[in-house]
């Protein structure tokens, strides 16, 4: 099996179920026709995407009468930027980026549900020498996909939730695959953060390590579903009926064949990823197992307790000061999907 994982996060494309319509240039043409919903990724496409790229091929969205494409962007900031200029109808992004847009964008964003509970990255030790927990990172060398990026901010949380002081823990780049294994194993570094899809690799090729979830200690999830507030408060049916699509797309992934689901997939779309069959199947389990770790119940829902311990870790750990976390998220419309 190949040991590296192709890097996602490089190419600007603007993948879309059925379209063709999208232009590259500095900044992408994604206006809305009339009657078709664009979802906007603010990466390329990958299976942590699976919910909404199966909502479109398994006809969840079509069974609820919208038209919905999926297209990417280069970063997080452009694809939220998307929402609020209304190209797009929502977004998907980490509970992270609505606290920093609600503090940056002056047209109010919010949460309509969260797709991933967990966050997607894992801290990874030495077998014989692990960090187990974030006090036992105080004195070491951390490998990081970059300084200043998502996988720091990540650890800072980590740290503030510990009560550890962020200067008595050392930081390297490193980049961001598998192959920084070997970058531990020669005690290069003390430990590092790994996405779902590397450290799932690690776990298939039986690397002398332990991993965990970073979310096991910083509760954020690595997926919600943003919109501003005037699209969900004017289209209340739509985002209902979109919701109910998500869910039951999500419901359908932890039932059904998963060798199904992804071949049905990848025959849409050009998914960024390993391709691996076998590591493509464990993937998908591996993504859809994080919109269940609250339980069935809570399956595309935002999850209230959940939003106060994130956004006072947030604050804690200086990235972004939330104020009022209560007004960054509904569930209004999941719960009427649900009912439904």
């Amino acid at each position: 099996m190949n040991n590296t994982i192709m890097k996602r996060r490089t190419v600007l494309k603007a993948m879309a179920a059925g379209s063709a319509g999208f232009m590259f240039g500095s900044m992408p043409v994604l206006a809305q026709s009339s009657g078709k919903l664009v979802f906007m990724e603010p990466y390329d496409m990958a299976l942590e995407y699976i919910h909404e790229m199966n909502a479109i091929v398994g006809g969840h969205f079509e069974k609820e009468g919208l038209d919905v494409e999926i297209a990417s962007i280069r970063n997080t900031s452009a694809a939220i930027q998307q929402v609020v200029t209304e190209q797009a109808f929502v977004g998907r992004v980490g509970l992270l980026d609505v606290f920093k847009a609600s503090e940056a964008q002056s047209e109010p964003v919010i949460s309509v549900g969260t797709s991933l509970h967990h966050g997607i990255f894992n801290v990874v030790s030495r077998a014989g020498d692990p960090i187990r927990t974030p006090e036992e990172f105080k004195d070491k060398l951390v490998g990081l996909a970059s300084i200043g990026g998502g996988q720091e901010n990540m650890l800072n949380l980590l740290l503030a939730g510990a009560g550890v002081p962020f200067d008595s823990v050392n930081r390297q780049a490193i980049g961001s695959n598998a192959g920084n294994v070997e970058i531990l194993k020669a005690g290069r570094v003390d430990a590092f953060l790994a996405t779902v899809e590397s450290a799932l690799l690690l776990k298939r090729n039986n690397e002398p390590v332990e991993i965990w979830p970073a979310s096991k200690y910083a509760p954020l999830p690595g997926g919600v579903l943003l919109m501003t507030r005037k699209f969900a408060e004017a289209n209340p049916e739509t985002v209902v009926k979109f919701l109910r699509a998500m869910r039951n797309s999500a419901l359908e992934i932890n039932t059904e064949d998963s060798g199904k689901i992804l071949d049905r997939i990848t025959a849409k779309f050009d998914i960024a990823a390993n391709e691996d069959r076998d590591f493509r199947i464990a993937a998908i389990k591996a993504y859809n197992e994080m919109s269940f770790v609250n339980g069935e119940e809570n399956v595309m829902r935002n999850v209230p307790d959940v939003m106060t311990m994130a956004a006072d870790l947030a604050s804690k750990a200086n990235i972004v000061s939330v104020q009022d976390v209560n007004s960054l998220y509904t569930n209004e419309y999941i719960d009427a999907a649900i009912k439904g």
